[in-house]
């Protein structure tokens, strides 16, 4: 039964559909003292009211669902939702996921929902309105997790239960939009708690519906160099990352999340040594990623970013001087995100091996100011350009030309190439010597 619970303080909006109300996750923030930036409005005329909206707000109107009749306007950092209100907004709110979201409020503030709702908003419970309500969206059991973290809304045994029975259905059946999947994952993935979420992701059983590669390295012991296993140790590098490095971005926590992600498939025993190894895990773990983000409908440049920085992983900063120079050239477009993963890794791993050689945080520390201060600096433009290697080496425009070019720009930040002339010896020499090799 749905009741008046109290009032809210609205903040200014652009637009408030005649007869509509303000619904969902925008009205439970409100009540918890929290900004939301999503309205979702119920009203006789979604499609009208869109437009309406966005002529009001500047933003722009695009349907989200035609046949169910659910339009969305983007205005700036807001969005707003709109979605038909058929047979009251009783019906509407008992149709809904959780009481913490079975809430409406009228324009002046008013706010409608379950006598039940005042009680788990006070007390931060996530209780489920039915379990027919958690099955008729599958997103709606995620998104109990992912309000767990943000909001502490902690599942009554009977909600969790049937989130665990949702999570083990969509193994094999009915899974919600990748899409939506995907936005559930990043907003728990962005969180200073984002370690915690994905333990629960795990335990909760929605880790191979979502992620199966990743979940694959629950309980596959490593030793030597490791005191965890796969998917806790990429647990722990997240957890590492995030506590020393809060600024990292998206992309540097997916490939913490997934940088061993390969090693259940490439796993050896090696008994001479007595633990296991993983070659070429870096590479095949590159792949796997990309794949598993790919399925996600992450983007093309946050799975290239992603890749890029599991490969390169286990290529450790040399300890000082020219190497370290080089290195740092070479990995430029990596920096600092490299270091923070390979300091979040080394931090996470703390095995037999690994104590007895011990972390060499403070090396990966040092190096980090170092690249620091190299990327201050700007990268210098060649002496030469394509054209004038190809008229001193009498080349076709081809990837050769490229390649020159780059260990060019690599002499020059050495300090091996200073001149014009000097160039031009260096790009003939390495021509030279590519051809001698082949």
């Amino acid at each position: 039964m749905v009741r008046t619970l109290g009032r809210v303080h609205l903040p200014p909006l652009p637009c408030w559909p005649v007869g509509a109300w303000l619904v969902g996750g925008a009205v439970r923030d409100l009540w918890l003292g929290l900004k939301p930036f999503d309205y979702d409005f119920a009203t006789a005329d979604p499609r009208a009211a869109a437009r309406d909206c966005a002529h009001r707000s500047g933003g722009t109107p695009f349907p989200l669902d035609e046949q169910r009749g659910h339009w969305r306007v983007v205005a700036g950092p807001a969005t707003y939702d709109f979605t038909p209100l058929q047979d009251g907004i009783e019906n509407d709110l008992l149709r809904r996921d959780f009481t913490a979201n079975a809430l409406a409020a009228t324009p002046r503030g008013a706010v409608l929902g379950p006598a039940q709702a005042r009680y788990d908003l006070r007390h931060r419970v996530l209780r489920a309105l039915s379990r027919e309500a958690l099955d008729d969206d599958p997103l709606r059991p995620l998104r109990g997790l992912r309000l767990w973290l943000t909001h502490g809304l902690r599942p009554e045994p009977r909600t969790l239960e049937w989130m665990r029975r949702a999570a083990c259905a969509q193994r094999f059946g009915r899974q919600p939009a990748r899409e939506r999947v995907r936005d559930e994952l990043e907003r728990m993935l962005a969180h200073p708690r984002a370690a915690w979420a994905f333990a629960r992701l795990q335990q909760l059983g929605f880790a191979p519906a979502y992620l199966r590669a990743w979940a694959a390295g629950d309980g596959v012991e490593q030793l030597g160099y490791h005191h965890l296993d796969v998917l806790r140790h990429e647990l722990e590098a997240l957890f590492q990352l995030v506590w020393r490095f809060p600024e990292a971005g998206l992309e540097l926590r997916w490939a913490a999340l997934l940088h061993d992600v390969a090693k259940p498939l490439v796993r050896q025993w090696d008994p001479n040594r007595g633990y296991y190894r993983f070659f070429e895990h870096e590479s095949f773990g590159a792949a796997i990623a990309s794949e598993q983000l790919g399925r996600l409908r992450c983007s093309r440049a946050l799975q290239s970013r992603v890749a890029a920085l599991i490969r390169a992983h286990m290529r450790a900063p040399p300890a000082a001087g020219r190497a370290r120079r080089r290195w740092m050239h070479r990995q430029r477009r990596l920096l600092p995100d490299l270091l923070f993963l390979q300091i979040a890794d080394r931090a996470a791993t703390r095995g037999p091996r690994a104590r007895r050689e011990g972390y060499r945080l403070g090396e990966l520390y040092d190096a980090l100011e170092e690249a620091r201060t190299f990327l201050g600096r700007p990268q210098p433009a060649p002496l030469l350009n394509g054209n004038e290697i190809m008229e001193r080496l009498g080349l076709d425009p081809g990837p050769e030309v490229g390649r020159l070019l780059d260990l060019l720009v690599e002499a020059q930040v050495l300090g091996d190439v200073r001149t014009r002339d000097e160039a031009l010896a260096f790009v003939q020499w390495k021509h030279e010597s590519q051809a001698a090799e082949a």
